[in-house]
């Protein structure tokens, strides 16, 4: 079949039974006598053993018999694959250039990047720096991918000995001082970890906007961290320490591997680090088996919790969950849930009782996209006051629906309780943060928190503030063969592109700025910076200095409120048995 192939042998049946074994076909058409040419390359990481010798002989054979363009194409395709050829090669290289239609990879090899002080940002991997200079030889290389991990820090050629993270001594032992974490804020607001949304670049931003709004990460698979070494563990973990109060989620659903990604993340000095239970996305509650397909398992997410906490270094494990998923919606259900689970929890420093993150939804894994996951189920905010009355020993945040600082203001003073409910620590509001950041979090401090005055006093300082940050960070992890910053001016600027919503000009500007992008996108002299200053002029002073709080986005266009505190809520659900959570 390769030699038939290497010699061009008219149809197309042949090359999709070469499909149909197991080997990725390009067919490439020649001329328009339906001729084709499949050039075959090997999926697996090396062209060696019998498969190897076979596609070596045939690439052999034809060049000896030279059959023009036909037996060059496949010679070029499969010279990766030759079992003679040296073991650098990478396996999944295709035609060169002397193959029609052929086009080489981009390598996309960047630096390691810099460590802790970046430009005058400090980053957690402050803290790691730290505990090499205090404790040489801390760190051993996790597991490669396609080895199973050992168990969670059961010898010393793993992570660390034995409790070694168990309840941070060792850590804050290590690291100075001045490295520690600050005493957080009781969580009265907080950002929802979004993917693809809430990067350290938006956290950055947000904290700039707000002191003491917590800031949740993106979503971090387990595997991704336990097979991933120092320093490349920046890329996912690393934040900026004036981001604090920051929360880790992570994502995963067996014990000991979500363990070991734990003790990764540790020496990172996270406030808090967050099981993901309420992701309904299919890559994540499908394929991944975990996220909202975990509420049906509370015994399975109690194990994963506690082996979390035996290895989260002394940061509190929280939980973020929805009410219900499919069948398994009823509030006796979500009872149980919570009650398992929280048997398993550690107390949080603000509170001193372990946290939930409530999405007031419950989750459809079949039928529903993870967008119409977000509107489709009808909230039910009842349930997480009657969780919080139900459970005075467990602190709830409510998330789901909340689009306005009016409403987690309230929540977060009580007003609007159910007759009978319990009280909620905090709201959580997610993606109306990232469509109006300043809208939603530039008078937090003052609204939600009681402090006297917020950090920025208008979206200019703002803008200011960020372009400092991202003149240290842009080119931090180097730059792609193909020219681009790692991050780029383009990712350090997708943070900002909604800070002017519903303001005069606010579409042109954002054209502005996409054009000046598409036209400096390599450039290295062009930054955040430069980006602004060329486009900035197409909106008024009015608009840049505005103070927080003054003509809102939210007062100008009424953003609907999602009556979490209207006092018309439908009555509070209660529990139809009670069982022992060690059952």
């Amino acid at each position: 079949r390769m030699l038939a192939l290497a010699l061009g042998v008219p149809g197309a049946a042949l090359g999709r039974r070469v499909a149909r074994g197991g080997r990725k076909v390009r067919e490439i058409p020649r001329v328009a006598r339906s001729r084709l040419v499949a050039a075959v390359v090997p999926c697996s990481a090396g062209g060696q053993g019998f498969a190897g010798r076979r596609l070596s002989t045939a690439r052999c054979l034809a060049h000896r018999l030279g059959r023009g363009r036909a037996a060059r194409c496949f010679a070029a395709a499969t010279a990766t694959a030759d079992g003679d050829d040296d073991g650098d090669a990478p396996s999944n290289a295709i035609a060169s250039s002397s193959c029609p239609g052929a086009k080489p990879p981009v390598e996309e090899t960047v630096d390691v990047g810099a460590r802790g002080d970046v430009g005058g940002i400090e980053w957690a991997s402050r803290r790691i720096l730290a505990l090499d200079a205090a404790s040489p030889g801390w760190w051993n290389p996790p597991a490669p991918y396609g080895v199973a991990p050992t168990p969670a820090l059961s010898s010393t050629r793993d992570i660390g000995p034995p409790g070694r993270y168990a309840d941070g001594a060792w850590w804050r032992g290590n690291v100075p001082d001045d490295l520690h974490p600050p005493p957080p804020p009781p969580q009265l607001l907080s950002v929802a970890p979004m993917m693809d949304y809430t990067t350290a670049h938006f956290r950055h931003l947000c904290r700039l906007l707000s002191r003491h709004t917590w800031l949740y990460t993106e979503m971090e698979v387990d595997q991704t961290l336990v097979h991933t070494d120092h320093p490349r563990l920046d890329r996912y973990l690393d934040f900026p320490i004036l981001t604090h109060p920051s929360v880790l989620q992570l994502g995963g659903s067996d014990p000991e591997t979500m363990a070991r990604a734990t003790a990764v993340a540790a020496p990172y000095g996270y406030d808090e680090i967050n099981l993901n239970c309420g992701c309904p996305s299919p890559k994540v509650a499908g394929k991944g088996a975990f996220g909202a397909a975990l509420m049906p398992e509370p015994e399975l997410v109690r194990d994963v919790v506690a082996a979390m906490r035996e290895n989260s270094g002394g940061a509190p494990v929280t939980v973020k969950c929805r009410i219900g998923v499919d069948d398994h919606d009823s509030y006796d259900h979500l009872c149980r849930f919570v009650e398992m689970v929280a048997s398993a929890m550690s107390p949080t420093r603000t509170d001193g009782r372990p946290l939930f993150a409530i999405h007031a939804r419950k989750a459809l894994l079949a039928g529903l996209s993870p967008a119409e996951n977000r509107t489709v189920p009808p909230l039910r905010y009842e349930w997480a006051y009657a969780l919080a009355r139900d459970f005075p020993e467990v602190a709830f945040v409510v998330n789901g629906g909340i689009d306005t600082l009016e409403e987690a203001a309230e929540v977060a003073r009580g007003v609007g309780v159910p007759n009978g409910g319990g009280r909620l620590v905090g709201t959580m509001i997610g993606r109306a943060v990232h469509a109006d950041p300043w809208g939603v979090l530039s008078d937090a401090d003052v609204r939600v928190f009681g402090a006297e005055s917020n950090p920025r006093t208008s979206r200019r300082d703002l803008l200011n503030e960020y372009v400092k940050y991202c003149d240290a960070t842009r080119g931090r992890f180097g730059t792609t063969k193909d020219g681009y910053s790692v991050p780029s001016t383009r990712h350090l600027m997708h943070p900002l592109q909604n800070l002017f919503l519903g303001e005069p000009n606010a579409k042109v500007w954002r054209r502005r700025v996409d054009e000046a992008l598409k036209e400096h996108a390599r450039n290295p002299d062009v930054g955040v910076g430069d980006i602004l200053e060329r486009t900035l002029g197409v909106l008024s002073d009015e608009t840049l200095d505005a103070p927080p709080g003054d003509g809102s986005t939210n007062a100008r266009h009424g953003v609907k409120r999602s009556g979490v505190t209207l006092g018309n809520l439908p009555p509070m659900p209660t529990r139809s048995a009670l069982v022992p959570a060690s059952r």
